[in-house]
């Protein structure tokens, strides 16, 4: 059993790097439902962030990366629901996708108020300033 790394997904998805996306594509090809590779929560914050800083994919762009991910069979993603609740946040609110993550995760475990200083987090009514 194997779990994937950022860079292993972003060479899968931005093919910029012809010797990396051969390696992620050989290694991705060979999962299956039954030999799946585990995403962590973290994998998909960072895949989110390196997305739109690095390669400045737009927003839109990133939802629909996510989604896909969470789409794929052979990929078993840590707390997908909590994830999925995060993206549909994430689609129409302020905040980035891992501070909804956060607080879905919060939530989860019986939380129910994440203090931040993030001032596009505190427009969401789970997030309050200290």
């Amino acid at each position: 059993m194997i779990a994937l790394d950022t860079n292993v997904l972003v060479r899968y998805i931005i093919r910029d790097d012809k010797s990396q996306t051969r390696k992620a594509d050989i290694i991705i090809e060979q999962l299956t439902v039954d030999v799946p590779a585990f995403i962590s929560c973290i994998v998909l914050c960072e895949l989110n962030w390196v997305l739109k800083t690095t390669y400045k994919v737009s927003k839109a762009d990133c939802i629909e990366t996510l989604n896909n991910v969470f789409s794929i069979a052979v990929f078993d993603v840590e707390r997908q629901g909590e994830c999925m609740a995060a993206l549909r946040e994430y689609e129409t609110g302020a905040a980035d996708f891992s501070d909804y993550l956060i607080q879905n995760i919060a939530e989860q475990e019986g939380y129910d108020t994440v203090i931040t200083f993030d001032k596009k987090a505190l427009k969401s009514p789970n997030f309050k300033s200290p």
